[in-house]
């Protein structure tokens, strides 16, 4: 399930989607997102188990979660199914922002159940985004593709093959780096 509403997207001026694209790539390659792919290299080598979900920032102790963030109806029993098909885990924002609470002295397991789960169609990539903004300190631009690079451009995987692909993927961009 997607957090994206790319169907909706309409320029508000000439080239504003290649502004914007020229503005993810200034921030990948500077100084600030370089780190922040290598802290999300670190990140997603230090999950538990190496897998990314969609559709959800966390979906960790949903036993804990049910009870205050999903009302009775189709979105409860929504959550479930995907819950059933995804299992537990976090996106790619969601494990930045569970590492940097590890690295800060946070318990994994209250690093995990502190995370918000933004779950529904209320929400979505943009929240995600903004999270990792003002949690992170990434770039808007940056956050909002690594955002979407989890639940689009690598959501036909499983989370096993997603997780994968995100480290394929940020090792091409580090290059040299990756190995050190």
């Amino acid at each position: 399930m997607s957090r994206s509403n790319d169907d909706d997207f309409e320029e508000s001026f000439p080239g504003e989607a290649a502004l914007w694209e020229a503005n993810f790539y200034r921030a990948l390659k500077g100084r600030r997102g370089r780190q922040a792919l290598r802290d999300l290299r670190e990140a997603l080598l230090a999950l538990p188990e190496p897998k990314l979900i969609e559709g959800a920032l966390c979906t960790v102790n949903p036993g804990k979660r049910a009870a205050g963030t999903y009302q009775a109806g189709p979105q409860r029993d929504r959550r479930a199914a995907e819950l059933a098909e995804y299992g537990e885990g976090v996106c790619a924002i969601g494990a930045l922002l569970w590492h940097r609470k590890v690295k800060a002295g946070m318990d994994p397991g209250e690093a995990f159940d502190s995370l918000p789960t933004l779950p529904d169609d209320n929400y979505g990539l943009d929240d995600t985004a903004s999270l990792a903004v003002s949690n992170a300190g990434l770039v808007y631009s940056l956050a909002s593709a690594i955002a979407y690079k989890n639940d689009e451009t690598y959501g036909g995987k499983t989370p096993e093959g997603r997780h994968a692909a995100f480290l394929a993927w940020i090792n091409a961009e580090l290059g040299d780096e990756a190995a050190s």
